[in-house]
């Protein structure tokens, strides 16, 4: 009734209006909502391939893994007995000393620090020594098979002598445990 009261031009205007209107409806509710969610689900298939990716190498790279697991399974234990650990270290700083004719002075332990899964134990050293024993006492430390670490060192120059140092160094290890 409505639509026969109106003229050509205006019958094609209203019938323009309504497909129009019903095009933003059906795109705001059915192909706006399905468009996001393909984006979406580009994106974490995208992210998918990225760690698929990712698990291939590791998984080519497993042999080689194991054999560089197999070399520091054996080093590295979980410590059973602090005082254990406290004495490989103390052990081997004695060895690195002698090896580098450093003289030690005082072996003062720190209280053991807890670092999540694992705990570190502290040791402050003062040594004497020339410079280039003491710089080898340092570089044999880092070198070390038990995985000693200097934290921190000072190094002054004694007064009775100058070319006698004195060193203090930090020295830690991490133990699993």
């Amino acid at each position: 009734m409505f639509i026969r009261n109106l003229g050509k031009n205006e019958r094609t205007l209203l019938a323009i209006c309504i497909t129009l209107a019903t095009v933003a409806i059906l795109y705001s509710l059915i192909i706006e909502p399905v468009l996001r969610r393909w984006k979406t689900l580009n994106a974490q298939l995208v992210s998918k391939i990225v760690q698929l990716n990712k698990n291939t190498k590791l998984l080519n790279m497993y042999q080689s893994l194991e054999e560089e697991y197999a070399k520091y399974h054996g080093v590295i234990e979980i410590s059973k007995n602090e005082e254990e650990e406290q004495a490989k270290a103390l052990r081997e700083i004695e060895n690195v000393s002698k090896k580098s004719a450093c003289h030690i002075v005082n072996i003062r332990p720190r209280a053991s620090r807890k670092l999540g899964n694992y705990k570190e134990i502290l040791f402050e050293i003062t040594t004497g020594g020339s410079l280039d024993e003491l710089s080898r006492f340092l570089y044999e430390i880092e070198a070390s098979t038990e995985h000693l670490r200097v934290r921190q060192f000072t190094i002054t120059s004694r007064l009775s002598s100058s070319h006698r140092l004195k060193g203090i160094f930090l020295i830690g290890k991490i133990i699993l445990g």
